[in-house]
């Protein structure tokens, strides 16, 4: 078949790669004159350096965008831990460190757990007996709360203010991109459940060495056009058409394409607009009108020494959330200074600073929390902003599928019903389900 894919972020990459590997003739259209959508990579103009325009995660237990790699041949060009180990930061630089230990779910977070200095002893009882019945839970009681908030769900089961700020939305946050006071229950405790007990390698963290550019976009590209597909760049598609029979992209400037199918594989918002009102107005595609979007922002930041000791870090109590070395967890190291991303989550409050008061604002912070900047030059720091980075998993929220109601059009994102929070392990999952309804099609055109 023939088949048209809008939008060249993971999603659409992903979908693109299952499909050439199954002999359709593969066409990507991205509006923007680079691929990766929200994965993407830049070199800075003044440094020279090859960089992300943000921190990006994986974990063991997101099996399907490791084996998208492994498709790719680049699993390599990762650096993976064995099992989660991660310091965190408190006020006055006091260190404490999340890590799983070698042992039987859910006991190989005991031993960092009973450590841990940034909870007392009472709320660390309060936690470890949630976490407890958290792991005996049952998958159908789980799904049975996505319509309360996980906030409500905690306060209901004993949780206070300090194991939800300090515990719970410390994990949240990084994950889904949003607090528990404004996530489903059931999404928060996915997270919690698949990401940090159903074993002590799940939560293990993997990222790339020498940016997304070379871990998967450039080669999902390379994979396509190797089997006859093609990547288009700068290609504005304005709408989607599509009766069953046939499908087109109808481009800006009036153009039309026909293919025998096509991949809507965009974000959500873009969606909405590019979908015939057939698709939009069916109640299974509700959400689209109704999904809120959260931003993040990353700080790049460049000191002319080295100030950090560590490759990555968490904060409590602090505006930081992550620090990530990118110096040290790339190959390729300077002696004569170091870059820092800050990942801000949920960075609503801070959209609306400029570069400038970015800077004011979180410089200090970061030289208070990492005494090695002191002495320090800040030599380049660089603001990246994601207004519509993921949408938010809100109570209620019923996600789309894939399939449409027309056969020969189906939608692709990681906000689609894919069960995962808005990783790019959801991204991925979503465009292999979206190529494999394709292939249902196909199936069904042949008979």
């Amino acid at each position: 078949m023939n088949v048209g894919i809008v939008g060249a972020g993971l999603a659409g990459l992903a979908a693109g790669c299952e499909l050439a590997g199954h002999g359709h003739r593969v066409t990507l259209f991205e509006k923007r004159p680079f691929a990766g959508g929200k994965t993407y990579t830049f070199t800075d103009s003044e440094t020279g350096d090859v960089t992300d325009n943000g921190q990006h995660v994986f974990m063991h237990c997101t099996t399907e965008y490791t084996s998208f790699l492994r498709k790719l041949g680049t699993l390599h060009l990762a650096r993976r831990q064995k099992r989660l180990r991660a310091p965190v930061f408190g006020p006055q630089g006091r260190r404490s460190v999340i890590a799983a230990a070698p042992l039987p779910a859910p006991f190989h977070l005991l031993p960092s757990f009973v450590a841990y200095k940034h909870l007392g002893v009472r709320s660390k009882l309060r936690v470890g007996r949630l976490l407890a019945a958290v792991h005996r839970m049952r998958e159908d009681e789980r799904l049975g709360l996505w319509e309360i908030s996980f906030d409500a769900w905690l306060r209901d089961h004993g949780q206070r203010d300090e194991e939800i700020g300090r515990f719970w939305d410390f994990l949240l946050l990084p994950t889904l991109n949003a607090r528990s006071s404004e996530v489903a229950a059931s999404d928060a405790l996915f997270v919690v459940r698949e990401g940090f007990l159903a074993s002590s390698k799940s939560a293990a963290i993997g990222l790339a060495k020498d940016g997304l550019d070379t871990l998967h976009v450039a080669p999902a590209i390379g994979y396509i056009e190797a089997r006859g597909g093609t990547v288009e760049l700068s290609s504005d598609v304005r709408r989607i058409d599509a009766d069953g029979n046939r499908a087109a992209a109808v481009f800006a400037d009036g153009t039309r394409r026909e293919f025998d199918a096509v991949v809507c594989a965009t974000g959500h918002r873009q969606a909405l607009n590019l979908l015939p009102s057939s698709v939009t107005e069916d109640p299974a595609f509700g959400a689209l009108a109704l999904m809120e979007s959260a931003p993040i922002i990353n700080l790049h930041c460049w000191f002319d020494r080295p100030v950090a000791s560590f490759s990555m870090a968490a904060f409590v109590d602090s505006e930081l959330q992550w620090v990530f070395n990118r110096s040290r967890l790339s190959d390729e190291r300077d002696a004569g200074r170091e870059q820092l991303v800050v990942s801000l989550s949920g960075a609503q409050r801070y959209m609306a600073m400029d570069k400038g008061e970015l800077e004011r604002h979180f410089i200090p912070i970061l030289r208070k929390a990492l005494p090695g900047s002191a002495q320090a030059k800040l030599i380049r720091f660089v603001a990246i902003k994601e207004p519509e980075a993921t949408f938010v998993p809100a109570p209620g929220l019923r996600r789309p599928p894939n399939s449409t109601r027309i056969v020969n059009l189906v939608v692709a994102g990681a906000y689609t019903a894919t069960g995962w929070p808005a990783t790019m392990e959801s991204a991925v999952r979503s465009g292999n389900a979206a190529a494999r309804a394709i292939n249902v099609v196909c199936q069904g055109a042949r008979k």
